[in-house]
């Protein structure tokens, strides 16, 4: 008898276990995927504080790598490509920091346009950060496959070259506070050099407008006060929800921000904030409601995590001064 009550025990235990098994949540049999952030920090062209293409990417990395994200890896490329074009393959998301116009990194050669629209085609998510928002109109068509928009300076609209960019002291606006991007950020106020008048596709579709700058003038090189910029060309950020491809179902997601000339901006909180959210929006990443956490760390603690900062390296399609 006891014999037999102990099979039936067994049994019973056996079978609870069995169906503990089968009842475990999905996300204990289907880890999180595993995500990485590539940033491209370009060849260094302006005086100390502006235009930190290698300061800010390693910050980025650092801030990013602090911000209690999951299976999010980052990587800093320097000199404005990978000696390894397997990197940007498993790229979740790809950031220039660059130089933009015709000395942008991408523009180089067709090989290098080729290795990026790779990337688009798979769904890589895509971001093109201050400077680098400039692409050449023979690369319009890239500019706006890629990004969604771009900022010009040349082509038909201009007899000669022409820079649309005006730097000034604003209180910025927040035209889709809803947009994940714009998770916890809140309304804050900037000096910049912002590039504005953008050229976006074909009657915006796809794009948000996330941030946009209401002193811009209507002449950047008019002196305030004067008339102002309409409020589509006040436009200094946006995020583009590209198409899907036949290789990716998932539409890819990319970002413009025409902002990040000077680098003490990112003692600013909320700056911060809405940069860390838009790359990792751009990842397919789940912005967290509060938006991503994150505190100012000075030169000497990035070099002390990552090692020294790399001497720039001049862009060698950069004109003579």
């Amino acid at each position: 008898m006891r014999n037999t009550l102990l099979r039936h025990a067994s049994s019973w235990i056996l079978a609870m276990a069995v169906v503990a098994f089968a009842i475990q949540p999905v996300s204990a049999t289907n880890p999180p995927k595993h995500h990485r952030i590539l940033l491209i920090a370009g060849s260094k062209s302006h005086g100390p504080g502006m235009h930190e293409y290698l300061k800010t990417a390693r910050l980025l990395k650092v801030m990013l790598d602090r911000a209690g994200l999951k299976d999010v890896e980052t990587e800093v490329v320097y000199d404005g490509w990978p000696t390894n074009l397997s990197d940007l393959d498993t790229a979740d998301t790809i950031v220039f920091i660059s130089d933009g116009m015709q000395w942008s990194p991408w523009t180089f050669t067709p090989e290098r346009i080729a290795a990026i629209q790779k990337q688009i085609d798979r769904g890589s998510g895509f971001m093109i950060f201050h400077f680098a928002t400039y692409i050449p109109f023979q690369f319009q068509r890239e500019g706006l496959a890629w990004a969604g928009g771009y900022v010009e300076y040349d082509g038909p609209k201009h007899p000669q070259m022409y820079f649309t960019q005006k730097t000034l002291t604003s209180e910025v606006v927040f035209p889709s506070p809803d947009h994940p991007v714009m998770h916890g950020v809140k309304p804050f106020k900037v000096t910049d050099e912002f590039y504005y008048k953008p050229t976006f596709v074909g009657g915006c579709l796809g794009i948000t407008q996330l941030l946009r700058v209401p002193e811009l003038p209507a002449d950047p090189k008019a002196t305030l006060p004067g008339p102002l910029a309409g409020p589509k060309d006040q436009v200094t950020m946006w995020a583009y929800d590209r198409p899907p491809t036949p290789a990716s179902k998932i539409p890819g997601r990319s970002i413009g921000a025409t902002f990040g000339h000077f680098y003490n901006n990112w003692q600013n909180d909320d700056y911060r904030k809405l940069v860390l959210n838009a790359i990792v929006w751009s990842a397919h990443i789940d912005v967290p409601k509060d938006g991503l956490q994150s505190a100012w760390v000075d030169d000497a603690e990035v070099d002390r995590v990552l090692g020294p900062t790399p001497a720039p390296v001049k862009s060698p399609l950069e004109p003579p001064k």
